[in-house]
């Protein structure tokens, strides 16, 4: 134990914290010419007051008899098994964080009494600390994640996210409040858009997750699950990762947009046909009413033709959308394959 070291280790403490001898002498409960003798090498603190040091200057009492701060400090041997203990506790922390956060989502979306409103922000509570932990790595030792590690990090936050948005839409009330006497229903009214916003908000997430993803795991980094195998092939061209992702993440925007479109429109006319089968029967009403009924055939149809037009409409939509997207796609797959003379080829 060298006492030189530890006189100047306590010194550099004591200055970097601005404090005089005799203002850390107060502290301790003994004189300055105590302080004195241990910063100049001639002693070492006592037993009894090493703790109250060490908790002065805000380290270890292991530290002040090394004369150096320990913790922190690179491992100089054993250093592949000590990033795999770092990472190991990361992802420990991290998927009880994540199985622990969905399971008090699902339990909000079942919209228990009292239980639901206490269960989503203790969900949110655990998703915000596995963000934490996946956005900080550093806690661990400055640890490096390689590529699918952190995929796999990105790719639960995303799961854990969806299902705390549609927990958090389950739980709220949109619109007014709609009894329904007919069908013995009572509802809000603008709960039909709610797939249409869970929509919108799960590709807002995927976007913004991948984009997160690429700066923090590089370019070759995807939301998307790759095979191992064809991985390689993936990393041979920078533009061809990026096609590839604008590809899929196009088709992701369009299904999840027309899912919601056509959920909200079906739901619509389902709640307008709901008074009209619960007075005529279902069979009546979805066959139609006979040409006879010339007055309650104009009342349905006023009820629900604008949603049964929607409806096709957004299969209409769908269809000439879809045929952009596949024409868009062709076209950037065309453009994947680098000139003959890029690829060395005569």
């Amino acid at each position: 134990m060298d006492t030189k070291k530890t006189g100047a280790y306590l010194a550099a403490l004591r200055k970097a914290r601005g404090m005089t001898q005799q203002e850390a002498a107060d502290q301790l409960g003994v004189s300055n010419k105590t302080v004195s003798k241990w910063e100049n090498g001639a002693g070492l603190p006592d037993i009894t007051v090493l703790p109250a040091l060490a908790e002065l200057y805000g380290v270890t009492a292991d530290d002040i008899l090394a004369g150096e701060t320990l913790r922190g400090r690179p491992a100089e041997s054993g250093g592949e098994a000590r990033d795999r203990l770092l990472r190991l506790r990361l992802r420990t922390r991290f998927d009880v964080c994540f199985a622990g956060a969905v399971a008090l989502a699902v339990l909000a979306a079942f919209q228990v009494a009292y239980i639901s409103l206490a269960a989503w922000p203790v969900s949110v509570g655990l998703l915000w600390i596995g963000y934490v932990l996946a956005a900080h790595p550093a806690r661990y030792g400055d640890v490096a994640l390689d590529t699918g590690t952190w995929e796999n990090l990105y790719r639960k936050l995303l799961i854990a996210s969806a299902v705390q948005w549609w927990a958090l839409l389950r739980l709220a009330r949109i619109g007014d409040l709609v009894i329904d006497d007919a069908g013995m229903r009572v509802y809000y009214a603008g709960d039909t858009w709610k797939p249409l916003i869970f929509a919108v908000g799960l590709a807002l997430l995927c976007a913004g997750m991948e984009w997160r993803l690429r700066r923090r795991a590089g370019k070759a980094a995807s939301l998307l699950w790759v095979p191992e195998r064809l991985r390689p092939a993936l990393r041979r061209g920078d533009r061809f990762l990026r096609r590839t992702r604008q590809i899929w993440l196009a088709w992701l925007v369009w299904a999840v947009l027309l899912a919601g479109l056509w959920f909200l429109a079906d739901g619509q006319l389902d709640r307008a046909l709901s008074p009209w089968i619960a007075q005529y029967g279902e069979e009546m009403v979805r066959s139609g009413f006979p040409e006879s009924w010339t007055i309650l055939r104009g009342r349905l149809e006023a009820d629900v033709g604008l949603w049964v037009r929607l409806r096709q409409g957004v299969v209409l939509a769908g269809a000439v959308s879809g045929a952009g997207v596949l024409a868009w796609t062709l076209v950037r797959r065309k453009k994947r394959r680098p000139p003959l003379a890029e690829q060395g080829e005569t």
